[in-house]
Formats: C-alpha cells, sequence, structure tokens
C-alpha cells in the first residue's frame, strides 16, 4: 500500500470524495506542489488496497484518462511527484453510465434542497424547518483487528494452512460476486455464513478464507458444492481479527477466476451487539436525512404559488380545454339536429 504522503505530495481533486465516474473513461486530476514535473498515479480498490489495478508513471501533466480499465466498484488512486511520497487516498466509485446520471441527479435534487432551504431563509415570515439532521456514521470496522482483540495466530485454528492451488482451465463465466458479509462487518463467529451470487451452469464452488490478501497462507479452503451460501459454525475463532474471504465456481473441469474478496470480523457477542446497536443507529440518521429532505421539498411547495407548480394547469391548457368543450357541444348539436330530420 502507498506509503504515508508528505506535505509536498500533489493533492488529489478529480475524482474525490465518493464521486461516480464513468467506467469507460476515468479522467484523474490533482494539483502539483512548486516544482513538480513528473507525476506516478496509482489506483486500487478500495477493499482491496494492496492489489493495484493500474499503475501509471513520470506523466508530464497533472490529469490522466483511464478507458475501460477499471472494474465497477468502490476505488482508491493516489498520486505523487515521481520520487516522492504518496498523496493521501482519494475514493470514488466507477460506475455505468446509468450509474453516473443517477449520481448526477442526487447531486442536482441536493443542489436544488439548499437552493430551496436557502430561499426559505430569505422568506420573511416564514418559518424554518430547522438544521438538517447529521450524517450516519457506519460502524463498519477499518484495520488488522477490533480494539482490545488478542494476538491471533491462524496457522494454530484446525483446518487453516497453506493451501493447494493447483492449475484448472479457465472458465469463460464470470465469477461470482459475494453478497455478504463484506466491508468490514463484525459478524457472530458462532454463526458466520457467507453468500454470493450463483453461475450459471456450475457444477460447483470453492470458497476460501484467509487473513492475507494474497491467499497463500494461512488458508481455510472449502468446498461447498452447488451451495450459494455457506455456514462456518465451529469453524472460525471469536478472534476480533480481520478474515477474507473469495470464491470461486467450477464448471466440470474448469473453474471461474476468483471473486474479489470480501472482509469481516468474526467477533464474540459483545462486539457483534455493539456493531448492531450502532448500525441501527445510523439506519435511523439515514432515515432522519430522508424524511428531513422530504419535509424540506414539501415546505418549498407550500411557499410557491399555486400556477408555478409542476401539476399545475396553465393558461394555455386551460384555454384549449374550454374550446375542445365547446367544439363538443357543437358537433353534438349538429348531430341531434340531422338526427330530428332523419328519423321519421
Amino acid at each position: 500500500m502507498p506509503e504515508t504522503a508528505a506535505a509536498a505530495a500533489p493533492v488529489p481533486t478529480v475524482p474525490v470524495q465518493g464521486a461516480v465516474a464513468p467506467l469507460d473513461a476515468v479522467t484523474f486530476r490533482w494539483t502539483a506542489p512548486p516544482g513538480a514535473s513528473a507525476f506516478d498515479l496509482r489506483i486500487a480498490a478500495a477493499d482491496a488496497p494492496d492489489s493495484v489495478l493500474a499503475e501509471l508513471c513520470a506523466l508530464p501533466t497533472t490529469e490522466a484518462t483511464l478507458a475501460d480499465v477499471l472494474p465497477p466498484g468502490d476505488t482508491l488512486w493516489w498520486v505523487r511527484q515521481t520520487g516522492g511520497a504518496w498523496s493521501p487516498p482519494a475514493r470514488f466509485r466507477a460506475g455505468t453510465p446509468a450509474d453516473v446520471e443517477a449520481a448526477a441527479r442526487e447531486a442536482a435534487a441536493a443542489r436544488e434542497a439548499e437552493r430551496a432551504a436557502s430561499r426559505v431563509a430569505r422568506r420573511p415570515g416564514v418559518s424554518d424547518p430547522g438544521m438538517p439532521p447529521p450524517d450516519p456514521e457506519w460502524p463498519y470496522v477499518e484495520g488488522e483487528a477490533l480494539p482490545g482483540s488478542p494476538s491471533a495466530g491462524w496457522s494454530g485454528v484446525p483446518g487453516f494452512g497453506v493451501p493447494e492451488h493447483r492449475t484448472t482451465p479457465s472458465a469463460e463465466a464470470e465469477a461470482p460476486r459475494p453478497l455478504g458479509p463484506l466491508g468490514g462487518a463484525v459478524v457472530d463467529a458462532a454463526a458466520v455464513s457467507l453468500r454470493w451470487t450463483a453461475v450459471p451452469g456450475a457444477t460447483g464452488y470453492d470458497v476460501e478464507l484467509s487473513p492475507h490478501a494474497t491467499f497463500d497462507r494461512e488458508v481455510l479452503a472449502l468446498d461447498v458444492g452447488n451451495a450459494t451460501e455457506v455456514a462456518l459454525s465451529g469453524l472460525v475463532p471469536p478472534t476480533g481479527w480481520k478474515l477474507l474471504w473469495r470464491v470461486r465456481a467450477r464448471l466440470d473441469a474448469a473453474a471461474t477466476a476468483w471473486s474479489r474478496y470480501g472482509r469481516f470480523y468474526p467477533a464474540g457477542l459483545g462486539a457483534v451487539d455493539r456493531f448492531r446497536a450502532e448500525m441501527d443507529a445510523a439506519l435511523v440518521a439515514q432515515r432522519r436525512q430522508i424524511d428531513y429532505a422530504r419535509r424540506l421539498r414539501e415546505h418549498e411547495a407550500d411557499l410557491t404559488p399555486l400556477h408555478d407548480h409542476e401539476d399545475a394547469v396553465t393558461s394555455d391548457a386551460t384555454v384549449a380545454a374550454v374550446v375542445g368543450m365547446a367544439m363538443a357541444g357543437v358537433v353534438l348539436g349538429v348531430i341531434s339536429l340531422v338526427a330530428a330530420f332523419v328519423v321519421p
């Protein structure tokens, strides 16, 4: 993983703060310290920062574009003056065009909410809906272990050892996608359950767990048959230390690539209960933000004149409706008159 950034490191500017960038062409920009003339760029998946996805060296500008290189998902990137210290990591999400459009709509809605709040604040005699609630504080864990965890020795746990990675023909199918646990969740060690997506035509699945992203030592290897979920009852001790897991599908004699790994912390009930309580609090905070945004929209709508509402009937539409009704009356009158002369 890149070293700690020094004061003279370049500063990432785009994409940052969880922005969504298009998969087909991600453009990176940064500011340069005085005297810098060449730069190195490094990109890695957020859930595997030690596995480099792409690295460009000796770039002569403060901008670079990568086309059709990155996989979808949360991504980290660093930049440095060639030979210098890496910047702090910047985070973004590589997404499809639909993801980019959805993010743009959300950003536009957020800007409109801010403008609405500003207009409300300037209107005399109008009550303020109040300050927005704080952001959720998600309890997902980073680092090697939970605070206060004892020393971990996975090599001494039954089943963990050096894996037998035999050469297997590659299948053309995509690898399974891990569903959970992911992202640093704290999980009850006595009830760990791994879940992943099914691969059409799979004849079985291999699962590996290890504290190492290389999966070359202290590995628990499992053949789970055709199941897409496996319970690890009694196989993982409640150490509180990081554990990674990945899965691949077997299609007869071939196998898919290994999936990207998930990360979780097997722990005892005390740590699990704290994690669940903090997760519940974060979900409540998120619902409060959603409710505040709704109330703000309703409040702004109450301040908007009725003829300016999106669902209001315009004057042109009103005239057209009246003219249409009048013409319909004339036609009905003519039909009635003709019927009176034709029918004996």
